[in-house]
């Protein structure tokens, strides 16, 4: 499943640990309801996509609200998506109660854009690197497009199919309503081309319920993506954070490299050699441990190894020496 194709759920595990329930749909006047199998539920989900699928072929939009009720904790919680499916872009917004409002967007050829965040250790990051305006972060992906990692309409409220009733209105309307593995009930409401015009979910376990409801609407759309200066890219972020513990990484290369050290030679008297090659591999497996971001560096000196780092922003600099002395191996900040 890719990461926008099922926004709803993603909304959802933003706040709570939960899956979805339904509220019931609008009642009408004359209804005729049929018993259908899973396979002729299936058929008739597939008309329904293949006309919405032609409805949106220049673009669609979902407006959807969420309502959560976990051990006796109630939230709601919103999320609208814009898709300009000729261009190839999406753009979708959620919030829950006492959050605030997160975006993503996605680029077919290019990749995604996702609310850096405003967490203190983000924020910390983009001050330090003189990028506090910063509100999106850029992760490049060539392959991506709409068709296998954007949602469809349907994908918003259901991936699985069972059997379930068809409710054919006297207006020529229908709805479908079956459980889905994961959303609960299902109810698609179409209108008489079959166009998915709304839906709505629904799942209740034993201390926990969880209902949605989405209006669809079909044409044209315009998504707007964040620009240069409010944009930065995935890599330069993971960096930035990195670099925000450089003094506590490099202090804890050179205590853990002369204390691995100590232990290999148990009292005996230290090969500078020896003490080079753990320093070095305590280094790489801090870096290792923080990302895989190559923070700390070590350089031979006489009697052992500098270990140190100089944030790219900043210039600061941080370094400790690990030296062989005899018996022992002194530690000492530079």
């Amino acid at each position: 499943m890719s990461v926008l194709s099922r926004p709803a759920i993603l909304l959802a595990s933003a706040t709570v640990a939960a899956s979805l329930l339904v509220a019931p749909s609008a009642a009408f006047a004359a209804d005729t309801t049929t018993d259908l199998t899973t396979a002729g539920m299936k058929a008739a989900v597939a008309a329904v996509e293949v006309a919405t699928e032609t409805a949106a072929a220049q673009g669609w939009t979902s407006d959807l609200d969420l309502s959560v009720d976990l051990g006796g904790t109630t939230a709601s919680g919103w999320q609208t998506t814009t898709t300009d499916t000729e261009h190839g872009l999406l753009s979708a917004a959620f919030a829950v109660d006492g959050q605030g409002e997160s975006k993503v967007f996605l680029a077919e050829g290019s990749g995604t854009y996702a609310s850096a965040g405003d967490d203190s250790r983000t924020r910390a990051a983009l001050k330090m690197m003189g990028r506090s305006s910063v509100g999106f972060v850029f992760t490049a992906d060539a392959e991506l497009t709409l068709e296998h990692d954007g949602p469809t309409p349907l994908q918003l409220v259901a991936s699985s199919i069972s059997a379930g009733t068809k409710t054919v209105h006297d207006d020529g309307s229908t709805d479908l309503v079956f459980t889905d593995s994961t959303m609960g009930t299902v109810t698609l409401h179409a209108d008489a081309s079959s166009v998915l015009r709304s839906a709505t979910t629904a799942l209740k376990e034993e201390d926990m319920s969880l209902s949605t409801s989405v209006d669809y609407g079909y044409g044209p759309q315009t998504v707007t993506l964040p620009a240069a200066g409010e944009t930065i890219d995935s890599a330069t972020m993971t960096k930035g954070i990195a670099y925000l513990d450089m003094a506590g990484l490099v202090r804890n290369a050179a205590v853990s490299g002369a204390a691995d050290t100590r232990r290999a030679f148990k009292g005996a008297k230290v090969k500078v050699a020896t003490l080079r090659k753990l320093v070095r591999n305590d280094a790489a497996e801090t870096n290792y441990l923080n990302g895989g971001i190559e923070v700390v560096k070590v350089k031979n000196v006489t009697s052992g190894v500098r270990v140190w780092a100089t944030n790219p922003w900043t210039k600061k600099t941080v370094a400790y020496t690990v030296k062989a002395s005899g018996k022992k191996v002194l530690v000492k900040k530079v």
